[in-house]
Parts: C-alpha cells; structure tokens; sequence
C-alpha cells in the first residue's frame, strides 16, 4: 500500500516520487519511511512491498551499478538493469516467508550517460516485479510509470495524464525555473493525494529530480493560506532512511516491524 511514481519530460530529465507510509501487520499505518532513494549520480529507484525485501534489494542494486572506474569503462552500459535480475530473484528467495508474501516492486529512473534527448539527457524507466524481477523497460521522451496500490487509483491517473502532453501548459513552469516542471508534477500529486485520501497512501511525498550526473531530493513541503484562520503548515515527518533505522523507529512506538509493507 503506497504510491512511488516515475515521470520524465522533453526537457531531459526524470523525477521519482514516493509517500512515506508504511503498514505494519496488525493493519496500522504510519507515516515512517522514505521509500526513493539517490543510487548513484545519475540513478534513482523506489520500492513497494516488504519494507525488510525493498530495502534489501535497493542496497544489492546500488552496489550492482557503481562499478569500479575500470570496469565502467569496459563494460557497455545496460539500462534495463537485466543482469541484476538474478540477483534480486536470489535475495527475494532467501527472504522470510511473511516478507515474501508481502511481494516486492522496484522501480528505477535512470538518466542515460550519453543519449540525448530534448533539452537534456534520454531517460529511462525500468520496473522489476517479484518473483522473477524481469525487467520492463520504458523510454519514450514522455512518459509516466507508478508501483504500489496507487497506480490502480483512477482519480490520481486522471489528476497526471492531462499533464504528459508535449502542449500541457505545465511545460511553462519550466521556463520559470530549472525543475519547475518536476516541482508542479509533484504539487499536481500532492492535491490528489489531499482531496482524495486512500488507507496506506501517505500526502507527505518525497520528491527526486534525476538529470545526467546529479539527482536532487527534496519533499513536497508547503503553506496553504485559507481565506479563514491562520496558516497551516505541511512539513514532513521525521522518517526512517534505512531498515535499522525503520526497526529502531518502530520498536520505540510499540510496532512490530516485521511483516511490515508499503
């Protein structure tokens, strides 16, 4: 139960969006956990599903693409990301029954070292699924992809398609600043989530912006000034950025982390 959504723009690059809540066995929610995550200079990927399996299998896939210097320049860059399959399948098998029936999703933005496209770098999108994590990869100029229990949302799918148009106006917001587009999309998310709730989708959201050579996070953080009363302030949570982290914040509050799932 979450929503982790990858979009990209003619302007060349990609960003990836992610809630932060998680649910634990007994069926409470919390919003605990950053699930999007920077894996090297140009690579981002989130995860749904096990909390335990996710965080374990975006550690395998950094690890997997920072090669050393001299095996990066001998071996042809891939960004389907398929020769980590094995890899994941291996530790999703190794995992604890109650984690394996939780399932697992990742989803990766990769910004092509050296394919251009539009205004800046050619983007790639590739999802891996339990229980055998075949890659499916996308690569159009515009596109969007989500995992997790919100991309079967119709109302959220509605909010973001009108804005995958190479004409939508929320191009302009570009013009106005570098990232301006990522920064609507992620406002766009944001009202969705606040008008129309669903149990296990957090409206706090982290937000990752991937261009070629540097990926920026940041969170959907805001003021809202009604016509009546004072401003109200929207500011994320503290969060768990690790699963030893999610234990120690977990068992501090009486929840039981295994079993836990977003």
């Amino acid at each position: 139960m979450t929503w982790v959504c990858a979009a990209s723009t003619i302007f060349g690059y990609g960003a990836l969006y992610s809630d932060v809540q998680v649910t634990f066995a007994n069926g409470k929610t919390k919003d605990l956990l950053q699930k999007a995550y920077p894996l090297g200079d140009s690579v981002a990927a989130g995860f749904a599903g096990s909390v335990k399996i996710g965080f374990r299998l975006l550690e395998s896939l950094s690890n997997f693409l920072n090669l050393p210097p001299e095996d990066a320049q001998r071996i042809a860059w891939d960004p389907s990301c398929a020769k980590w399959a094995p890899i994941a399948r291996a530790i999703f098998n190794s995992s604890e029954d109650v984690e394996r029936a939780l399932g697992s999703r990742i989803l990766v933005v990769i910004a092509s070292p050296h394919e251009p496209c539009g205004f800046g770098a050619k983007i790639y999108f590739t999802r891996f699924a339990s229980p055998d994590f075949q890659p499916g990869l996308m690569s159009r100029p515009i596109k969007l992809c989500s995992i997790g229990t919100g991309a079967g949302v119709r109302v959220y799918k509605h909010r973001l398609k009108q804005h995958f148009r190479v004409a939508a106006g929320i191009n302009r917001a570009e013009g106005a600043k570098p990232g301006g587009w990522a920064e609507e999309i992620c406002s766009s998310i944001s009202r969705a989530l606040t008008t129309d709730p669903r149990a296990g989708i957090s409206r706090h959201v982290h937000m990752l912006i991937i261009r070629r050579g540097n990926v920026r996070v940041g969170t959907n953080n805001e003021n809202i000034y009604p016509s009546v009363g004072p401003r109200i302030e929207i500011r994320m949570p503290a969060v768990a950025r690790g699963y030893q982290e999610f234990q120690t914040m977990a068992a501090s509050s009486g929840d039981d982390f295994a079993g836990a799932m977003c």
